[in-house]
């Protein structure tokens, strides 16, 4: 049976189609069912092995490029650059695994699930039973702040209302009813069935078992996260890309060279170990480390503000981002109800403070804070609106990191108003005792409470301004207690109108003082001829920082969308509220039904001409085709959330980013990014951490290429002098990897580093189609590779040209000329990383130092390359000591290579202001 039909079909019919009543199941069928169907409880995310997590680290493209070069190296004997190879990709992946590793910490402590017992009639006798043996017929008895323990099809309630908004985004408490419902209607408004996730705000209400397990709404949701895959980041893209063409262009240029080798008569192994060479030289060693070092860099910046990145690769794909697609309760807004406005005795007052922490101030209609004999003056609106009330507020504690209620968020943020404003008194109810309560119901709309007081007993009373008034004969003006008129009632009711279109909710207050021989306390004797007192008007604030976030988002040209499951006058006030709209005009807002009426183009090209849209009353279906279309027309997506119901959406999206505060377990798994603080200001943050990595990394990989480019240009060089003139071999191969390890990780590990740019954040992302490598950058790193290999060659073919006898492979002037090789090579990348900094401006400017760590890494770098130079290990590394007059082609070489590079910049700058 279809689950929409339960809702459809009146109580008695659905207990009959399940096969029991309301006392229940007996024991024996129980556990018959609970054997055919298995437990009440979601299937749980298989976890990853220590080894698995390990051994992904090694599909990096470069990485099996670089152990292909060790298999080669080891093939032919030469077992030191086999075995350097090996180590560096085992550090890159040891750093990777570590981060992951502690990613995965991270989350198992944040996914700690706390299961409740429920409360369950079998045999016509309520018990408590393990939430996991519920099965389908059970009937679950449900009170205030229970959570409900499964899908469950309303058979009683009493004046229920239940939080949904894990599940449907809606933020206010949703009131249920045991009636059937005729027409078909989406999941949120389903007024007669409560679903596993959500909790009783208050009332108390039976249910009969409809769905457990993975058969819940909520097991739908997370079957959904399990199907989806996920999208490859678009650094992993990039360096894919990046790593194919090298791949390619080593195995063909070495194949080439093997085969000239071979013709030229250079013998099997003399051809190998060019080979060897080249595929050296084109593979930059070191850059799979660079890369996971920046993103684990990144990362750790990252955690320290806040925001938990479960995979180093989503580091970066935060920086392409070009759409936000946020979730509005408590991602956008606290999800706490929050008193803002108050009128009194004709006067409209502010509140300040958010959500259920008591801090804040009354200010009047001069924007100045009350003084306390004012407020004073006010106590009998805020006496009468929290004695009318249940919730209770209390301060952080070890499960919740900020104050927080029980019970009802409309009544939870009338006590934060009387006890942020010290008026409530901590012992009200022993002063005051409830001697009857008239709960809320939806006939009514309405609440009273009758208090003792020391001159009698009292009615105070809240509801809506309708209900409220159409009891009230007086009301409170100037001081003095009149008699309520037409005019009254029409300006309060416009009033009103103004709260709710500003998607507040509005609650009335009033009171009256009881007659002696009123005792019998019949509802529709003792609510009448109450004194209207106020309003108060409440809404669910957007969080602190949201707007000026918001801003910065349209700034660096990312549309943001509102997904929620709230009504559309709500979301479009907060939109509002946090200045969702570029130019100030009314953001289009689309609900469910709107969705659903249009094609998949009419979608796309909704979102092709909006820079920031609404969509209201949406499902968890709904969210994830938004999702799914943004990712056809090539966008990258982020998708915030907290709720069951954003769980599909947050795992389709390149990057999911769940809140580790207020998110539930689903949300949380289903993400890649987890913001410990719930501050939509840190997921901008994180974004512009995320340019700022790919900035760096683009840095260093065309700094990595260039010099790897070098290497390539030296060794085709010297194979064509070797042909032609008979000259050795310009530098080793163990001498190349000497320069990736020695000479250069440290600069270009601390290029990662680099601070962002002042104008990173209003730029807009980089398109999908701009390549790291792409026609301008190839062109530039070809010139600086040809110019750095050749400079290199020159000093070399000068130095054995200027020796007085022949220079041999294996002698003492040798290992000196290969050295002055590894030299210039070496400086000259060095001048490279310092000027790639800056794209476009001279490397003498004033934020030369701005990056300590790359002086310093130079620096050791310098202190290093002397040490293998002039120490006892140089002969294993083929050294040998050089001369100042060779330090001074080494220098030259170097100021020949900077004038190249300030040249380009200059044509670049040129070109820019044309």
């Amino acid at each position: 049976m279809a689950e929409k039909e339960f809702y459809r079909q009146k109580a008695v019919d659905v207990l009959e189609d399940l096969g029991t009543t309301k006392k229940g199941l007996s024991q024996s069928e129980a556990k018959k069912r609970l054997e055919k169907d298995g437990k009440n409880v979601l299937q749980a995310k298989a976890e990853k092995s220590l080894v698995k997590i390990f051994l992904m680290q090694f599909k990096d493209v470069l990485v099996i490029l670089l152990l292909i070069a060790a298999v080669m190296s080891f093939a032919i004997g030469s077992y030191r650059d086999g075995t350097i190879m090996v180590i560096i990709a085992v550090i890159n992946s040891v750093i990777g695994f570590r981060q992951e590793y502690k990613a995965e910490k991270i989350m198992d402590s944040l996914n700690k699930l706390v299961k409740s017992p429920s409360k369950v009639i079998r045999d016509d006798q309520i018990g408590e039973i393990p939430q996991e043996e519920l099965v389908v017929g059970d009937i679950v008895s449900l009170e205030e702040g229970d959570k409900i323990p499964a899908d469950l099809r309303i058979i009683e309630a009493f004046n229920l209302r239940t939080n949904d908004v894990s599940l449907t985004g809606e933020s206010m408490p949703q009131e249920k009813e045991s009636n059937h419902i005729e027409e078909e209607r989406p999941l949120a408004d389903r007024d007669n069935m409560a679903y596993l996730g959500t909790t009783v705000a208050s009332g108390s209400a039976k249910g009969v078992v409809v769905r457990t397990g993975m058969e819940t709404e909520m097991g739908k949701i997370a079957s959904m996260t399990q199907e989806e895959d996920k999208s490859k980041s678009p650094l992993q893209s990039e360096l894919q890309s990046v790593a194919n063409k090298i791949a390619v262009f080593a195995v063909i240029i070495a194949l080439a060279l093997f085969g000239v080798s071979i013709y030229q008569g250079y013998g099997l192994d003399f051809a190998l170990i060019y080979a060897l060479g080249i595929a050296v030289a084109v593979v930059p060693q070191a850059l799979p480390m660079q890369v996971t070092v920046a993103l684990s860099q990144g990362v750790d910046r990252l955690a320290g503000k806040n925001a938990v990145v479960k995979k180093l690769s989503s580091a970066e794909t935060l920086g392409s981002t070009n759409v936000i697609c946020t979730d509005k309760t408590g991602t956008l807004t606290k999800n706490e109800m929050t008193v803002k406005k108050v009128y009194f005795d004709g006067k409209e007052y502010e509140v300040t403070g958010l959500g259920y922490e008591p801090e804040g101030e009354l200010l009047g209609e001069d924007g100045e804070p009350l003084t306390e004999e004012e407020i004073a003056e006010m106590e009998i609106i805020f006496d009468a609106a929290t004695m009318a009330s249940n919730a209770e507020i209390h301060e952080p504690d070890e499960e919740h990191p900020g104050w927080y209620a029980i019970g009802d968020p409309t009544e939870a943020a009338l006590i934060t108003l009387s006890t942020k404003l010290g008026t409530r008194s901590p012992k009200e109810d022993e002063e005051n005792p409830e001697l009857h309560e008239f709960s809320f119901d939806s006939d009514r709309k309405r609440m009273s409470s009758i208090r003792e007081f020391e001159d009698g007993n009292y009615l105070k009373m809240k509801g809506a301004l309708g209900s409220v008034l159409s009891v009230s004969k007086h009301i409170l003006k100037d001081g003095e207690v009149v008699e309520i008129t037409e005019e009254d009632k029409e300006r309060l009711n416009k009033l009103n109108e103004k709260y709710s279109k500003n998607a507040m909710r509005v609650l009335a207050v009033a009171y009256r003082k009881l007659e002696d021989d009123e005792t019998d306390y019949v509802l529709e004797e003792i609510e009448r001829d109450v004194i209207f007192l106020g309003m108060v008007a409440m809404i669910d604030p957007p969080k602190e920082g949201v707007k000026e976030a918001i801003q910065e988002s349209h700034a660096a040209h990312i549309d943001t969308y509102i997904m929620t499951g709230d009504h559309a006058i709500t979301a479009q006030a907060v939109g509002k509220e946090i200045s969702l709209s570029v130019d100030d005009e009314d953001v289009p807002v689309f609900t469910s039904e709107d969705l659903e009426a249009m094609s998949e183009e009419e979608l796309r090209q909704t979102m092709e001409e909006n820079e920031s849209l609404i969509f209201s009353r949406v499902s968890p279906e709904n969210k994830l085709r938004i999702v799914k279309n943004l990712k056809e027309q090539q966008k990258i997506v982020a998708v915030t959330g907290d709720g069951v119901n954003d769980a599909p959406a947050l795992k389709s999206a390149h990057i999911g980013v769940a809140m580790g505060q207020m998110g539930t377990d689903v949300s949380k798994e289903a993400s890649e990014l987890i913001l410990l603080d719930d501050s939509y200001p840190t997921l901008v943050y994180a974004i512009k951490e995320g340019r700022t990595i790919y900035n760096n990394l683009k840095k260093t990989v065309i700094a990595s290429l260039t010099t790897n480019g070098a290497e390539l240009t030296i060794v085709l060089l010297g194979l064509l002098a070797a042909a032609l003139l008979g000259t050795p071999i310009p530098i080793l191969a163990i001498q190349i990897l000497s320069i990736d390890l020695i000479a250069e990780i440290l600069p270009l590990t601390a290029l990662t580093f680099d601070p962002a740019s002042e104008h990173l954040m209003k730029s807009p992302p980089r398109k999908q189609d701009e390549h790291i490598v792409n026609k301008h950058s190839f062109s530039e790193i070809m010139f600086l590779a040809l110019l750095m290999g050749g400079l290199a060659f020159t000093n070399f073919y000068l130095f054995i040209n200027g020796q007085s006898e022949a220079v041999r492979e294996g002698t003492q002037l040798y290992a000196r000329g290969t050295t002055i090789s590894f030299l210039t090579i070496a400086f000259s990348q060095w001048v490279n990383i310092m000027s790639r900094r800056y794209e476009y401006r001279s490397i003498f400017n004033k934020n030369f130092f701005s990056n300590t760590k790359m002086i310093y890494s130079i620096l050791i770098s310098i202190v290093m390359v002397l040490l293998v130079i002039y120490s006892p290990i140089n002969s294993f590394l083929g050294f040998a000591g050089v001369t100042l007059a060779d330090w001074g082609r080494v220098v030259l070489a170097g100021a020949i290579f900077l004038l190249g590079h300030e040249g380009i910049k200059f044509f670049k700058r040129k070109n820019e202001t044309v």
